[in-house]
């Protein structure tokens, strides 16, 4: 079964609106012509709004801060298109699949090389998968994996090798499952699976996180903590060289700064918040240059559900029913969220229109405070990052109406993380999701198995949701997947181990010289770099 074959399998996954850009240059009123054909050369400077990621590795950060580089400095087998909804050859050319669904053949394309310039090898891609589930290294991207044979064995140290991974000969690379697993692609195309040198990791340790070495469309050139990242176009790509020569990410997360370094011309594109949305779409110069798409992820309050109180669903029901969050996302966010009812976000096929969430209702939280021997209310510490306080503080003040004392805990993004990650925390606001696939982010954030880095970081279990989740992953029939996925988010939403806030209006703004970014659900930040080009003239 060849790649168009399995179109079919990804048709229903995913049906997104966005808007695209216009072409008046700000100041002028008449239309510019055709931007024409693509040029090669040229520097992007993107703003990178969430702090340094500490680590470049693709194995190690689960976080958009990394990700959004190192998609660009690894390859994968295969790529993954969010905007056209489909799966495309990458490293690997092309792929056989047995008929029932066990079995799949990878054939590499000779010639596509390291960025040491070394040719990639099948023996590689048995590394860099073994190095991803190998439980010496911790990856919270391990679980990508889970379902290929001997997953469990080497997981857990029982074996020297994932046994279900095979590498004949130095292009063709098996995969045998134990299920047929409808959302493979998915996993093989997330940057976390990038093909890295052996040679490299073991002679760079720990430095490798440092200075990577990929064999992505970019390779890296220089990193200035806590300023920027540098990335160089790779001339050997296998696809051919990108368009653009560099890539500049700088690490700006003042809002007024990116703001003042993009008026002045200095910053090619940024993510905008709130502010700046209001401005800006109000602006009929600036306008046609903003992108917007409903994303894929649910902004919400995790509340560890392993703390006193929190570990009682009536204290989390309660915190869900204290807040406004329309008039929250009116006045704070200037509407560009939407309302969440669930986990599961409104671009969603799997998003549930019948879903009931939580009302507003102070006495209906007053009264389950009560019920939960918490009539006096009490403290809540929420960390977050400095991105997010905003959101925070807007809802406060209804917790505070309802007894419950917020303390806000600011710190760096990837401080977040990995407080979050070890469950040192009480409550946390953060932003999860951007998987084109239901069923495998919700199985991530709130299946059991998946405590900490891999996900679950409320350490939110259910039985009967482990095992909804646990039948969905491997159902072929996207119907029935549907229906058992929206199923387990019933109960979550009862269940409220998150604060429901928003589903994400993402929007991008950039200068009129710039070209070929687009509408990406799974976040708007994880732009295909080698579509896009600079033409100042």
């Amino acid at each position: 079964m060849r790649l168009r074959l399995w179109v079919w399998l990804l048709a229903g996954f995913l049906v997104l609106s966005a808007c695209g850009t216009g072409s008046p240059i700000p100041g002028e009123s008449a239309q510019t012509p055709s931007p024409g054909e693509p040029r090669y050369g040229g520097t992007l400077v993107r703003s990178l709004n969430y702090g340094d990621p500490a680590n470049l590795d693709p194995i190690v950060k689960n976080e958009v801060a990394a990700q959004m580089v190192t998609m660009n400095l690894f390859d994968t087998l295969v790529h993954v298109d969010p905007v056209e909804k489909t799966i495309q050859p990458g490293l690997a050319e092309s792929w056989d699949i047995s008929p029932d669904g066990l079995t799949y053949t990878f054939h590499l394309r000779q010639g596509a090389k390291f960025h040491n310039g070394r040719d990639i090898k099948a023996q590689d891609v048995v590394y860099s998968f073994q190095r991803v589930v190998d439980p010496k290294n911790a990856s919270p991207f391990a679980n990508r994996l889970e379902g290929v044979v001997g997953y469990a064995a080497f997981r857990q140290g029982e074996a020297s090798r994932l046994e279900g991974l095979d590498a004949p000969d130095d292009y063709t690379v098996v995969l045998h499952l134990e299920k047929p697993k409808p959302g493979l692609f998915y996993d093989l195309g997330n940057p976390a699976l990038g093909i890295v040198p052996r040679e490299e990791v073991e002679r760079l340790g720990e430095d490798f996180g440092q200075r990577p070495v990929g064999s992505g469309p970019f390779q890296f050139e220089s990193w200035q903590k806590d300023d920027q990242i540098v990335l160089a176009a790779f001339p050997d790509y296998w696809a051919g060289r990108p368009y653009l020569d560099r890539v500049i990410f700088r690490i700006m997360k003042e809002e007024a700064t990116r703001d003042a370094e993009f008026q002045a011309g200095n910053l090619d594109v940024m993510v905008i918040g709130e502010a700046q949305y209001k401005r800006y779409s109000q602006d009929p110069n600036w306008k046609p240059y903003m992108i917007e798409v409903p994303e894929l992820f649910t902004r919400a309050l995790h509340l560890n559900t392993t703390r006193p109180p929190l570990d009682n669903v009536k204290v989390r029901q309660a915190i869900n029913y204290a807040v406004d969050k329309a008039l929250v996302i009116e006045k704070v966010l200037s509407n560009k969220a939407y309302v969440a009812v669930g986990p599961i976000p409104s671009s969603s096929p799997a998003f549930n229109p019948n879903l009931k969430g939580y009302e507003y209702n102070p006495d209906k939280a007053r009264q389950l405070l009560k019920e939960a021997g918490l009539e006096h209310g009490f403290d809540l510490e929420v960390i977050s990052s400095s991105y997010w306080a905003k959101s925070v503080e807007g809802i406060m003040g209804y917790l505070q109406d309802v007894g419950i004392r917020v303390k806000l805990v600011q710190m760096e993004s990837t401080t977040v993380f990995d407080r979050t990650a070890e469950g040192d925390f009480q409550a946390a606001f953060n932003s999860y999701g951007g998987g084109l696939d239901a069923v495998m982010t919700m199985y991530r954030i709130f299946h059991s198995s998946n405590f900490g880095r891999p996900g679950n970081t409320t350490r939110y279990h259910n039985p009967q949701v482990d095992a909804l989740l646990e039948e969905a992953l491997y159902e072929m029939d996207e119907a029935r997947r549907i229906q058992l996925v929206q199923e387990a988010e019933k109960i979550v939403v009862e269940e409220a181990p998150w604060f429901f806030f928003n589903y994400n209006k993402a929007v991008m703004i950039h200068q009129p010289w710039v070209h070929g970014l687009r509408p990406v659900p799974t976040d708007i930040d994880y732009q295909d770099l080698t579509k896009v080009w600079v033409d100042k003239r």
